[in-house]
């Protein structure tokens, strides 16, 4: 065990920008992720440490204070302070994970648990416990009809396909569309899963340039071409991470631009309901090109795991249900069944409209927070903050770990490294919006006080 003689821990100075508390913090948790201090490891007594550091002591005990939030320490009576393991229960304000607020005014845990009883009770144990079609049972077809009507008109059912979640149906249409070594044609920041799919699946992807209004035809074309693509990927609608909604000229252009190229268009859709009106999807611009995929994890809750796909035709909602029978089975007939009867009485309807509107109370959060302004819209669940002339997005992650605080850097979303210095926040996973407050007040001391690197890995 290091004893209250070992220091070397210890900030060489005072000296500097930022809260002295913090750096105490700082370089406790940089100690303890370098291993220079290990569990069990005892510190000085804070007026020691107050002495030796040549600060007050209300300095040291505030920062002692933030360290037992975080979980870097903790004390027992009568034996002093020691370091803790601060695994996966380190506290965390979480603005990272893209997830939607509870929405005020409902208790999302009753009405599931409430929901799944009723369910139970209407529905047949065969419906519930044998396996469905890969493309879903008919009722859960018509309810993600009924559900994508918000993007166009009501679709014919058997254009509709079920699965577990978008990431699932993502994945569908990569491995029945595409094949290993093709490209995928993508905006320069875009969807971390699409990132992730292309590695495992062995694709490639090609970034296509744009402007204030999205991906530009031009570019799109020269980007085909170029790379013998043939299917384009686009998340037009609040854009993840840039929070970008395209408009109708451009969706217009693109859809031509596909059109006389042969591509096929893979509209990620998972924001529109938060809008109370959005410009014409790709669904309905080009529906003979078009497989549109909505999830209802952004705007219900990412419980469910359900997700509705739309086909341009027959042939190619077939191959999409056989790569779901080969990959995930299908998706959960307990789970999609919940979401189905959601969608039939309204509900899924209401807690839409209870997100959107904690969505936009959290939006104006930020805006009283966060200095120079953010790209975003007024009921997105995430905002864009570019960080432009500042520290980069990796060690701005670096540094907000160590006080707590999870964020998304660009390299998260950059389809080629280093496109972008920004940070994705996510608005919706922590509990409140006093706990968001204080997390981006946090993020806002960061930025005052962090304009060098992190010292030490994360």
């Amino acid at each position: 065990m290091t004893g209250d003689g070992d220091l070397g821990w210890l900030p060489a100075s005072m000296e500097g920008s930022g809260h002295i508390y913090l750096r105490i913090v700082d370089a406790l948790a940089d100690a303890r992720s370098s291993g220079r201090l290990q569990p069990g490891d005892r510190l000085p007594p804070q007026r020691e440490l107050a002495r030796l550091l040549g600060v007050d002591l209300t300095t040291v005990t505030r920062a002692f204070s933030e360290a037992r939030r975080r979980n870097l320490i903790d004390a027992a009576a009568g034996r002093g302070t020691f370091v803790t393991p601060g695994e996966a229960e380190e506290p965390i304000l979480d603005l990272s994970m893209n997830i939607p607020p509870a929405p005020a005014g409902l208790s999302l845990p009753a009405s599931i648990r409430s929901g799944i009883d009723g369910l139970l009770r209407r529905s047949s144990a065969e419906a519930l416990l044998s396996y469905h079609p890969g493309a879903g049972s008919p009722a859960e077809r018509a309810a993600g009809s009924a559900w994508l009507a918000t993007a166009g008109d009501r679709l014919p059912v058997d254009r509709v396909v079920v699965g577990s979640g978008a990431q699932a149906l993502l994945a569908a249409v990569v491995l029945s569309q595409t094949r290993e070594g093709d490209t995928v044609l993508t905006d320069a920041l875009t969807y971390p899963g699409l990132i992730a799919l292309a590695k495992t699946t062995k694709r490639d992807l090609a970034v296509v340039e744009g402007d204030d209004q999205g991906m530009r035809p031009d570019y799109l074309e020269e980007a085909v071409r170029r790379h013998s693509a043939r299917v384009l990927y686009l998340n037009p609608t609040l854009h993840n991470p840039s929070t970008l909604i395209v408009p109708e000229g451009r969706r217009r252009d693109l859809a031509r631009v596909a059109g006389r190229l042969g591509l096929i268009i893979v509209e990620d859709d998972p924001y529109r309901p938060l809008l109370p009106a959005s410009p014409p999807s790709f669904l309905s611009l080009a529906p003979e090109r078009t497989i549109h995929v909505a999830t209802m994890a952004k705007c219900v809750s990412p419980f469910l795991r359900t997700a509705f796909l739309v086909g341009p035709g027959a042939e190619a909602v077939e191959r999409i249900a056989a790569a779901i029978r080969g990959t995930t089975m299908m998706a959960p007939p307990l789970m999609t069944g919940l979401a189905c009867e959601w969608i039939r009485s309204g509900f899924a309807g209401e807690i839409t409209a209870a997100v959107r509107a904690e969505a936009q109370a959290r939006q104006e959060v930020a805006r009283k927070i966060l200095p120079g302004g953010f790209a975003a819209s007024g009921s997105s669940l995430h905002l864009w903050y570019a960080l432009e002339g500042r520290l980069s997005s990796l060690d701005l992650a670096g540094l907000a770990r160590r006080r707590g605080l999870a964020l998304s850097p660009a390299e998260e979303f950059s389809v080629v490294p280093g496109i972008a210095n920004g940070v994705r926040l996510a608005l919706g996973a922590v509990s409140s919006r006093e706990r968001l407050a204080q997390g981006l007040r946090s993020l806002v001391s960061i930025l005052a006080g962090g304009s060098g690197h992190s010292s030490a890995p994360v």
